[in-house]
């Protein structure tokens, strides 16, 4: 690992930098720490492709990109002119080293985040191959929870990236559309348990304020005529204390000025991301696996009568007799993204070849692909996999974002991860040739500007 800082004036930036991007974060002397990478190549995956590119980071982050730029003479150069310079790869699904359990039922609260101890996992095998960030998923089937994103290198306290999809699965419809109607229902009486509670405190409220209306009305009124009566005649005594009544207003001013707030009862958690869909039209990304084509009938069934919940974020499990092809039109019009693995598999039942990521891209999906296998193998033939498609028929920069910036949609990370653009974190890798060749390796790998991986590590 190479870490190297310098720091340059803030009035020298200011005259170096005065049409870059808005002021990023500094250091406690008001510096900021400059990295420029000299590259062969840089693929932005952003629409740019610069030969003999520069990238200028700061504090981690991406300022600029492209060629014959300016940066401070103090800055800290890598040279990287033999290199191909791209986005970190992104692993969207993994359970790497993680033990397998079987959980089944409603249980949005228990995500894999609670599984994940960093030191206890091996990174190594994921940063050799070029992947910067990893999603772990929670085992089971149902709705077992959310999934969880972490870099594989770096600081640990910039490791976490967060929460990302919440896993549902369709793999045995018999099983699995009970599971989704009941967390839907779950849902729903969960709703209608705080608006219940809102309306009996509403009234409670409106009671309560016309009780004090008449209590002040009877204390700063007119007593009623028969008092007046007996006053006059001397009955009773009408001298008013001035004390009391002064005690009566600043007790009426005490219960005016506090605050009535409606403190809703607790959603449940197993449930609370179909509320906030229901409810808020808004919520986590909803992830629903299919083992098969059919599985999406079903799942459409459950969803007809739940359309505030989303139903364009799937993940493909791919077997010889999935039958997808009957639905790649279907998930196109949808504008769906799908996750699967790239391989090129066959129809149902024949030996004809079925490029399925690059017939999902030409039916207008948004496709983002996984390691064949969950090893290290897998991970090392992730860029094979990708030129075998590419040599299929799927667009070259597809194939790429492929395992960048749509790994990065799938799991809401895209405004920080997945390209080389102004502002995002400065996750990169360094290859020896093009990443689609055959042969070609990973140099290094930086997290955040810092390089954490050099190919002299390798044994």
């Amino acid at each position: 690992m190479m870490r190297t800082a310098c720091y340059i004036p803030a009035i020298i930036l200011a005259a170096l930098l005065a049409c870059a991007a808005p002021a990023v974060c500094q250091d406690t002397d008001g510096e900021e720490t400059f990295v420029v990478i000299k590259a062969g190549r840089v693929l932005t995956l952003a629409g740019e492709e610069y030969v003999g590119g520069q990238i200028v980071l700061v504090d981690g982050k991406v300022r600029l990109v492209g060629k014959d730029l300016e940066y401070p003479k103090t800055a800290r150069v890598i040279d990287a002119r033999r290199e191909v310079v791209m986005p970190g790869m992104i692993l969207a699904r993994s359970r790497w080293e993680l033990p397998s359990y079987s959980r089944s039922g409603i249980h949005a609260d228990r995500g894999a985040a609670k599984e994940i101890y960093l030191d206890s996992i091996d990174f190594e095998p994921l940063v050799e191959a070029g992947f910067t960030a990893v999603c772990f998923y929670p085992d089971g089937t149902g709705i077992p929870g959310p999934a969880a994103v972490y870099r594989t290198a770096g600081k640990e306290a910039t490791r976490d990236l967060g929460p990302a999809y919440l896993r549902i699965t369709m793999s045995s419809p018999g099983r699995d559309k009970k599971v989704l109607r009941d967390a839907v229902e779950k849902a729903r009486k969960e709703i209608e348990k705080v608006e219940k509670a809102r309306k009996d405190w509403e009234e409670k409220q409106k009671k309560a304020q016309e009780e004090a209306a008449k209590k002040r009305a009877a204390e700063s009124g007119e007593k009623p005529d028969s008092e007046k009566k007996d006053g006059a005649d001397g009955n009773k005594d009408e001298t008013k204390d001035p004390s009391k009544e002064e005690e009566n207003k600043e007790d009426a001013k005490t219960e005016e000025k506090k605050p009535e707030v409606f403190t809703p009862p607790k959603i449940d958690p197993a449930v609370k991301p179909l509320v906030d869909w229901i409810r808020d039209k808004k919520g986590p990304p909803l992830l629903f696996e299919l083992y098969r084509a059919s599985d999406l009938r079903h799942l459409d069934q459950v969803l007809k009568q739940t359309p505030e919940l989303p139903n364009a974020l799937f993940y493909l499990y791919q077997m010889s007799s999935s039958g997808y092809h009957h639905v790649v039109a279907d998930l196109g019009k949808r504008k769906s993204t799908v996750l699967l693995s790239p391989q090129i598999g066959q129809l149902p039942y024949t030996v004809t070849p079925y490029n399925l990521p690059g017939e999902l891209a030409v039916a207008g999906c948004t496709v983002a692909l996984l390691p064949s296998g969950d090893s290290t193998s897998g991970y090392h033939d992730v860029r094979t996999r990708l030129a075998e498609l590419v040599r299929a028929g799927l667009p070259r920069d597809e194939a790429l974002k492929a395992v960048t910036l749509h790994a990065a949609q799938v799991l809401g990370v895209q405004q920080r991860l997945g390209t080389i653009e102004k502002g995002k974190d400065a996750d990169l890798i360094f290859l020896d040739g093009d990443p689609l060749a055959v042969g070609t390796r990973v140099t290094r790998v930086m997290t955040l500007g810092e390089l954490v991986w050099e190919a002299s590590q390798r044994p």
